[in-house]
């Protein structure tokens, strides 16, 4: 593993110049990139898109890059390490909307946050210049409204870890869900923390077998394909197995057995089919109802009650 390049404020300026930790979307770009100095061998790192966005994400765990799924499956629309800023800065949703813009509280910054839990807010090492915090993944969230979408800041952490049951005063783990917290309440956002143990296995799995599916490129004729399909046999696709829907799509709309299942695969992604993702999918049988219902229960847990 190289050595990490020192940081100065001429190195940060640069960083930061070029887009780092800032924008929405697919032109976000995460404030740290892996990169082959900050590989890390206790985790399985990630660097894939997340739906509806082609940009490349960079994920530090494994656990991370599947939140981050789940999130997208429910409609949200993530930042991965995104900066919590050590001086006072804007609202995460500051520049979606200039109109609502000048409405949005602004945070104080971690210094400020830190000094009043009486916390050290840190450096980069070897030098005085702020360490830049960052949270795992910053949510934007389009179905609370569109002028006015919500948001909410996740912590992604083992939680199942002695780490995290107890604070030890030598381990600063606890300290910074701490400050995360008292930064998502200066901005009034709602603050998870959580890990993959919190879905069922079968979900996760799942959706990200389901999710290189979840995006046809918009005048791709694949588009077309799904809608005429959809318009035909839409409503009777609960009552046959996947399979047949499969089949179907080959005989009666010219697909190839690669593009029909990639064309199922996008439809259980976005529920077109009605489909329990908790649970295991078999091709060969008629999918299990519930999968629209348990995206709404979701929804409503994520953003309390605002689906």
């Amino acid at each position: 593993m190289s050595r990490p390049p020192k940081t100065t404020w001429v190195r940060l300026k640069n960083h930061l110049q070029i887009g780092h930790g800032s924008g929405h979307g697919q032109g976000y770009r995460s404030l740290w990139e892996l990169k082959r100095w900050n590989a890390s061998p206790m985790s399985v790192q990630v660097l894939k898109p997340v739906p509806p966005f082609a940009r490349s994400c960079h994920f530090f765990s494994r656990s991370e890059w599947l939140l981050a799924i789940v999130f997208s499956w429910l409609g949200a629309h993530v930042r991965e390490q995104y900066p919590l800023w050590p001086w006072s800065h804007p609202h995460p949703l500051y520049g979606l909307n200039a109109d609502r813009d000048a409405a949005l509280p602004w945070s104080p910054g971690m210094m400020e946050i830190c000094t009043k839990l009486g916390i050290d807010h840190g450096v980069f090492v070897g030098t005085r210049i702020p360490y830049i915090w960052t949270i795992d993944l910053a949510l934007t969230i389009p179905w609370v409204g569109e002028e006015s979408p919500g948001c909410c800041l996740v912590s992604v952490k083992p939680l199942e870890s002695e780490r995290y049951l107890y604070i030890d005063p030598l381990d600063r783990g606890p300290e910074k869900l701490e400050g995360e917290r008292q930064y998502a309440q200066s901005l009034n956002i709602p603050y998870f923390v959580g890990d993959r143990s919190l879905f069922p296995g079968d979900l996760l799995g799942q959706l990200e077998w389901l999710a290189d599916a979840a995006v046809i490129p918009v005048g791709h004729p694949w588009q077309d394909r799904v809608q005429r399909f959809l318009d035909r046999c839409g409503a009777e696709l609960g009552n046959y197995p996947l399979v047949e829907s499969s089949s179907r799509l080959q005989k009666d709309f010219g697909a190839t057995r690669r593009e029909a299942d990639y064309l199922i695969q996008h439809c259980l992604w976005h529920q077109f089919i009605d489909c329990d993702l908790s649970r295991y999918i078999d091709m060969a049988a008629c999918p299990k109802p519930g999968g629209r219902r348990l995206k709404v229960a979701m929804r409503e847990l994520l953003v309390g009650g605002k689906a």
